[in-house]
């Protein structure tokens, strides 16, 4: 019956050790201090002379979104987390069209064009294939890390930087909304 007992206990310890480090994982992005990495708006000139397309081949000048708030997500298909935080995403962006919000694909065409039929969302998702990490650099991210997401505000100024999946609430707090 001991044993039975302590089976039990080891087989519960797990289970919340192992709950725990994926909530840490997942929310990991809040507790990261990136207000030092914010890049100035002469160092991400380049994002505005940027043209990417979609799953569809229709492109986009990123230049056209100069004068409103941007969020821009980095993202990967094969990447959990960056497919876990797009619902949110895709409900912010249905729900506030003064904030114009594009995901870039660090990715094959083919892969998010497979993607995006088996999960819509209400934001374009751009083909930036080997362009992407290159341009997630350019906008702070010295780590590499997917999903990333970046906040410009409609003056042109990276306002915020989240490594890692973010969430409705941090967007909102991070847009003022």
């Amino acid at each position: 019956m001991r044993n039975v007992a302590r089976v039990v206990m080891t087989v519960l310890l797990i289970v919340v050790l192992g709950s725990g480090f994926r909530w840490l994982y997942l929310n990991r992005a809040q507790f990261m201090n990136t207000e030092s990495a914010l890049p100035a708006a002469s160092e991400i000139a380049s994002l505005w002379e940027t043209t990417l397309a979609d799953h569809a081949g229709k492109t986009y000048a990123l230049s056209q979104f100069k004068g409103k708030p941007l969020i821009l997500n980095f993202w990967a298909t094969w990447c959990e987390p960056c497919r876990d935080e797009m619902p949110e995403i895709s409900e912010l962006a249905s729900q506030h069209p003064e904030i114009a919000v594009l995901g870039l694909a660090i990715d094959e065409a083919a892969a998010v064009h497979e993607f995006v039929e088996s999960t819509p969302v209400s934001y374009p998702l751009l083909i930036a294939e080997n362009e992407g990490m290159p341009l997630a650099e350019v906008l702070g991210n010295n780590k590499g890390v997917l999903p990333y997401t970046v906040i410009i505000s409609a003056q042109g100024e990276v306002t915020n930087i989240f490594f890692g999946r973010v969430n409705r609430q941090m967007l909102q707090k991070a847009l003022n909304l």
